[in-house]
């Protein structure tokens, strides 16, 4: 059993505390007053130990040292070290000039990040560090009040710069401001939409062009819905930790798909051990490639075995909404644009059964809802809402597809594939899943939705 403590409200409202019974959202970080530090500076003097000065001439030396040798007053020295000295001279400038180099193309390639450095995912030493210095201008400090978040820059398009952030970061607050990598000031950012089931918000911020140019991630190989990763792959975790500045964390993902009880609900979220500390909420968790691989949202504060007279520390376990998930509803929220609830999309529940991986209770305009359970990896349908009937579905039918995609066994992309579409019967268009009946197959039209990201 997992016991945690966390701060959770709607956004627009104050804030109210909750007991957790198993993870908190990770940006709850408080900002206290100013703090005077007095520093005693007290210095002890030491008399200088006596200095022995010994000499030896060049006839007592040790022939034997290959080094050669100097005495402390003589100038006889062995003329045969010279080749050995010139190439140490030799190979120190080149070594300087290669520093050089690297330096100033690191600080090209992060001032003009819109072609990104190559990152070479082979040498994952190196390529953590190419990821933080492709990526790190591209992540935000976000303030709300007092609270203190971090946000992924995705998109700058007309003047405007589109910052990904969680939805709670903005609680409380009726406004937010925006601290871009290497800037003193914050910018005013305005809410374009938010969803507050899944944790995830947009804001822009209009009219300023940041000290750093960011890599437009929208439309490019780096912000895929599709991104294919798994269990043990090298992430990076970039946030505003501890509100202390942008600062990165490795780790790997120790699960790829995973439901979290996070107060009444529960939440599709990949597991990471990349620190997600308090103030990185919203921040973005890279593959080796510096690909998004999602927003790093919660994290474990304690376990508790049995009572609370047993409570152990929980390290290296924190958690992140999927890019499967992110994408859609990042989509969705530019297409609204009305600085509020995302509420067109499917409404899914989520709970934890016998399964190893979960149920999903779907609700879907013009059509019903219905519950489906993970069977051997198979999506059952397990019961049919009985005033909300759905059409055309049964207890047993295995859903093998929804729109064009294969259902999986990962519920965070099963939940991503619902969430490319929303209500709204004017555009006529149909969600279809394909259903596995006995031995045979067909197929269910969903009327009232249509596909929106592609």
């Amino acid at each position: 059993m997992l016991c945690m403590k966390e701060k959770k409200t709607n956004v627009g409202q104050k804030n109210t505390e909750r007991s957790l019974s198993t993870a908190v959202q990770s940006e709850e970080l408080m900002v206290a007053p100013d703090t005077d530090i007095l520093l005693d500076n007290r210095s002890s003097e030491l008399a200088d130990p006596p200095v022995r000065e010994r000499t030896y001439s060049a006839e007592t030396a040790d022939d034997k040292m290959g080094g050669g040798y100097a005495s402390v007053k003589g100038t006889r020295v062995r003329g045969g070290n010279f080749t050995l000295w010139l190439v140490v001279i030799v190979m120190t400038v080149v070594c300087a000039v290669i520093g050089v180099c690297s330096s100033l193309l690191t600080a090209h390639f992060m001032k003009r990040g819109s072609t990104p450095p190559s990152i070479d995912a082979s040498d994952v030493k190196q390529s953590v560090a190419a990821v933080v210095a492709a990526r790190k201008p591209s992540v935000v400090e976000i303030s709300c009040g007092d609270r203190r978040g971090s946000g992924v820059i995705t998109k700058l398009e007309n003047n405007k710069i589109y910052v990904l952030t969680n939805a709670h970061v903005l609680e409380g607050s009726n406004s937010s401001l925006v601290r871009f990598y290497g800037e003193d000031g914050y910018y005013s950012a305005s809410t374009v939409g938010y969803s507050s089931f899944y944790d995830i918000a947009v804001v822009s911020v209009s009219g300023h062009t940041p000290k750093y140019e960011v890599f437009d991630l929208d439309g490019s190989e780096f912000f895929d819905r599709g991104l294919d990763y798994n269990e043990g792959d090298f992430v990076v975790a970039i946030g505003n930790a501890m509100s202390m500045g942008i600062a990165a964390y490795d780790g790997i993902i120790s699960k790829s798909h995973n439901l979290l009880k996070y107060e009444d609900k529960h939440v599709p979220v990949l597991r990471t051990t990349a620190a997600i500390n308090a103030g990185m909420s919203g921040g973005g968790l890279f593959d080796m490639s510096g690909r998004l691989v999602g927003l790093g949202t919660y994290r474990m504060t304690s376990s508790v075995e049995g009572s609370d007279s047993h409570k152990y520390d929980v390290e290296d376990t924190g958690f992140a909404v999927p890019i499967s998930i992110v994408y859609p509803l990042y989509k969705q929220i530019l297409e609204t644009n009305e600085g509020g609830e995302e509420y067109r999309i499917p409404n899914i529940g989520f709970a934890s059964t016998t399964s190893s991986v979960g149920c999903m209770t779907i609700a879907l305009r013009d059509f019903g809802t219905f519950t489906a359970e993970y069977r051997d990896g198979k999506l059952t349908v397990t019961s049919l809402d009985a005033v909300d009937t759905p059409r055309s579905l049964s207890v047993g039918d295995i859903i093998e597809s929804i729109g064009g995609a294969a259902v999986t066994d990962d519920i965070c992309v099963t939940c991503g594939e619902l969430l490319r579409y929303r209500y709204n019967a004017s555009r006529g268009s149909a969600l279809k899943l394909g259903v596995k009946r006995s031995n045979s197959s067909i197929e269910i039209s969903v009327s009232g939705y249509y596909g929106y990201v592609a």
